[in-house]
């Protein structure tokens, strides 16, 4: 049952009890009360359940369907960093500590993924390490077009690290400490500032380490990876 609300027009105890009854309650795909008897049971008015919704809807937890209502389209929220993007390089101090953060994050995801590799892991991952070759050799022949495509694929490598280390709350941070930074490295490359673009050897050498389930080498080629083009 939805708690009431103690404080009326409280649209944060209004979010937190809503919160509280989807995690509970509701699986993906399941239908939210209608708006009406939300309010009635949180004892708040419509306009405050109508912003506490609003809440989830920006999360993407909460989608809306014709004639069904509020439906639960996942149990975790998506990309919730889009709206700090903007402002994060816009101080040295605080691009450097997402840097660290990034660095640690691969870190400790690639000391779990040792242990949980798979063959069919290592398949994809030099998979993608073939296909950035390709499109970064093509892009640096004169070929414009191939330049997103090498950069899609180095996220989706750095991607697949993270996600092979099977710790869901790491995956969570995917958005933040890879697609960000794939973003902000391709607005410093141009055609006529090629600059040292994605270290595709390096995915090859971090693949290899990861074959071989070598730690120190392993730790050694992230750090420097991520280094060489985020770093100082």
């Amino acid at each position: 049952m939805l708690r009431p609300v103690k404080c009326k027009n409280t649209v944060e105890t209004a979010i937190e009890n809503i919160g509280d009854y989807i995690a509970r309650n509701l699986n993906v795909g399941d239908i939210l009360p209608s708006e009406r008897d939300l309010a009635e049971q949180l004892c708040i008015s419509r306009n405050i359940t109508r912003e506490a919704l609003q809440h989830f809807r920006t999360l993407g937890i909460l989608e809306s369907k014709p004639k069904k209502g509020a439906v639960v389209a996942r149990l975790s929220p998506g990309n919730i960093y889009e709206g700090f993007f903007p402002f994060i390089p816009s101080t040295e101090h605080s691009f450097q500590d997402l840097v660290h953060l990034r660095l640690m994050l691969e870190l400790g995801c690639a000391e779990r993924a040792v242990n949980n590799i798979t063959p069919e892991n290592l398949d994809e991952l030099y998979c993608l390490c073939e296909k950035c070759q390709v499109s970064t050799q093509g892009w640096q022949d004169g070929d414009a077009s191939l330049r997103d495509e090498m950069f899609k694929t180095d996220m989706e490598f750095h991607t697949k690290l993270i996600k092979f280390s099977g710790n869901a709350l790491m995956e969570s941070l995917i958005p933040l400490v890879v697609e960000f930074f794939s973003k902000q490295y391709l607005r410093s490359i141009t055609s006529t500032n090629k600059g040292n673009v994605i270290g595709v050897e390096e995915h090859f050498r971090i693949t290899d380490a990861l074959k071989s389930r070598n730690q120190e080498e392993l730790s050694s080629l992230i750090r420097s990876h991520i280094n060489r083009y985020y770093g100082k």
